[in-house]
């Protein structure tokens, strides 16, 4: 539970048994207010009934002496108003004896009030005068129901007082319940809180003395919401992790200390190892001075060697390409002749191509002639049968004139066809005397194809013979040029090569240089290094001379 709840509880709990003990306290208070003033009413409706007995006994009286009308309107309001309130009274009692006396009074007041009204009406004054006497009769039963009342009024407040001095007794004894319920919560929810605290303001205490050999307890419920089970958690935790820090700067130091003198000595051996190194590089950057003016003069003459080599591999280079052109061409003349012959060869094809498509070509034009024929026939026999329906139109009369427009037309269409037939077959005879002049053409033009192509094979043989001879003056040229090439390639190499060398020796002196003055740098670090080590070995004494504090 978290502390703020807890603290809550702690605050709410007397706060709510008050609460309680004052809300019965109140509702007590107010049961016994209305009960009062409940019986308070009782008491006083019955004394002014019992007035109002006495008003009208004196009305009746006084009518009897004097019968005015003033008095008799008096007797007949005193008897109404009496007879209201014994029914105000009625509903207000509750206990069974005085319900009976009002019982009896109601009865005789009733008689009364009926005798009277008589009276009054008959003014006889000794009848008013003896029911005036009558109401004492009345007045002694009430006399009993005010000595009833007020007996139960006595008694009524003997129990106010007892149940008054219980509700106080109940309240004492509730606020005393609630001091001693709230000072026990206080107690456990405070020594809950309290206790934890005092164990670690102990263990705080043991700590900042240095020890750190405390068992600080964890707690049971490792998910607590509490805010003192955290902190104890926490406090607990704290305690582990600071006696590992110190367990661990303690066996730090003592590596450090360690450390410390073995950079010492390795720093002295570091020391003595550069001067060495700063003699023998020295000693280098001499030799390598020496060497990097030889090969400056080897990289001269391998320069002027390069030239020449480059100036052979130019003239090869120059006399590949001529061979290359040369070859290049005769390659373009032999494709030419290829592509010519291929092209005589295929006109050769098409002419005998062209003459089987004349040749059906003319039999097309045979079986158009037919076809014209036929169709000259149909024309005339459709000319016929218009003639024929014109007669059949004109034997008709009215009815066959529209037939006969057709047949009109018809035999102008035949006639058109006729005419249509006779050009094609002019047409025809045209294209057959065409057609007989292009086939004795391509037969010329088929044998004229047949020696170009005999010509072309004999051109193609010698320009094989000038190709071979040319390919082969092209590959010992080519093989020169490569040689020429790879002997440049490689002369260029050594140049580099040698330029790299000297290049190298020349950085290799400057390196050896600053390798020198770094060497020095070196010695003055390391001179450095062992003061920084010489105050981190003081250091570390003093880290351990405090460590001694702890007790683990």
């Amino acid at each position: 539970m978290a502390l703020k709840k807890r603290l809550l509880i702690l605050g709410l709990i007397p706060l709510i048994l008050s609460t309680i003990i004052i809300g019965y306290i109140v509702s007590q208070l107010i049961s016994l207010q209305n009960s009062a003033n409940e019986d308070v009413q009782v008491l006083l409706e019955t004394e002014t009934l019992r007035g109002d007995l006495i008003v009208a006994k004196q009305a009746l009286s006084n009518y009897s002496v004097n019968s005015t009308a003033e008095n008799k309107q008096m007797v007949e309001g005193m008897l109404e108003e009496t007879s209201t309130q014994i029914s105000v009274l009625k509903k207000l009692l509750t206990v069974k004896n005085q319900q009976e006396t009002l019982s009896s009074i109601e009865t005789k007041f009733t008689d009364l009030k009926t005798a009277s009204d008589a009276a009054l009406s008959d003014m006889n004054k000794a009848e008013i005068k003896r029911q005036s006497i009558r109401i004492s009769g009345v007045l002694n039963d009430m006399y009993l129901l005010t000595k009833q009342t007020n007996d139960w009024y006595q008694n009524l407040l003997k129990d106010n007082k007892r149940q008054i001095e219980f509700i106080v007794w109940v309240a004492v004894i509730g606020f005393i319940l609630t001091i001693i319920l709230s000072m026990a919560a206080s107690i456990l929810l405070t020594q809950r809180i309290v206790k934890p605290l005092n164990i670690m303001v102990d263990n705080a205490e043991k700590m900042a003395n240095g020890d750190l050999t405390i068992s600080v307890d964890s707690v049971k419920e490792k998910n607590s919401k509490f805010e003192v089970d955290k902190l104890q958690t926490a406090f607990h935790h704290m305690v582990l992790n600071l006696r590992s820090t110190v367990q661990s700067v303690h066996e730090i130091g003592s590596n450090v200390e360690k450390f410390t003198k073995d950079v010492r000595s390795q720093m002295t051996s570091l020391a003595e190892s550069s001067n060495q190194v700063a003699i023998s590089t020295e000693e280098l950057a001499k030799g390598s001075q020496s060497i990097s003016e030889d090969i400056q003069s080897t990289a001269a003459l391998m320069s002027v060697m390069g030239d020449d080599f480059a100036q052979n591999v130019r003239q090869s280079g120059e006399s590949s390409a001529s061979s290359k052109v040369a070859l290049d061409s005769v390659e373009h003349g032999r494709a030419s002749l290829n592509k010519q012959q291929q092209f005589a060869e295929m006109i050769a094809e098409s002419s005998s191509s062209i003459m089987d498509s004349i040749e059906s070509f003319a039999q097309y034009t045979g079986e158009i002639e037919h076809a014209s024929h036929a169709v000259r026939e149909i024309a005339d026999q459709t000319n016929l049968l218009a003639l024929n329906a014109a007669i059949e139109a004109a034997r008709a009369g009215d009815a066959g004139k529209g037939f006969a427009v057709v047949a009109q037309e018809v035999r102008k269409l035949a006639e058109d066809s006729s005419v249509a037939t006779e050009r094609i077959g002019n047409m025809v005879g045209n294209i057959k005397n065409g057609i007989h002049s292009i086939m004795e053409a391509s037969q010329k033009g088929k044998s004229l194809s047949t020696q170009q192509v005999d010509s072309m094979s004999v051109t193609e043989h010698a320009f094989e013979d000038i190709s071979g001879n040319v390919s082969t003056i092209y590959e010992n040229l080519v093989q020169l040029e490569n040689g020429m090439l790879a002997s440049n390639e490689r002369t260029n190499q050594v140049i580099a090569a040698i330029e790299n060398i000297s290049a190298i020796t020349e950085e290799t002196a400057a390196g050896t240089e600053e390798i020198s003055s770094s060497t020095e740098e070196q010695l003055r670090y390391f001179e450095q290094m062992n003061e920084q080590v010489g105050k981190l070995n003081g250091m570390t004494a003093e880290m351990k001379k405090e460590l001694e504090r702890f007790t683990l």
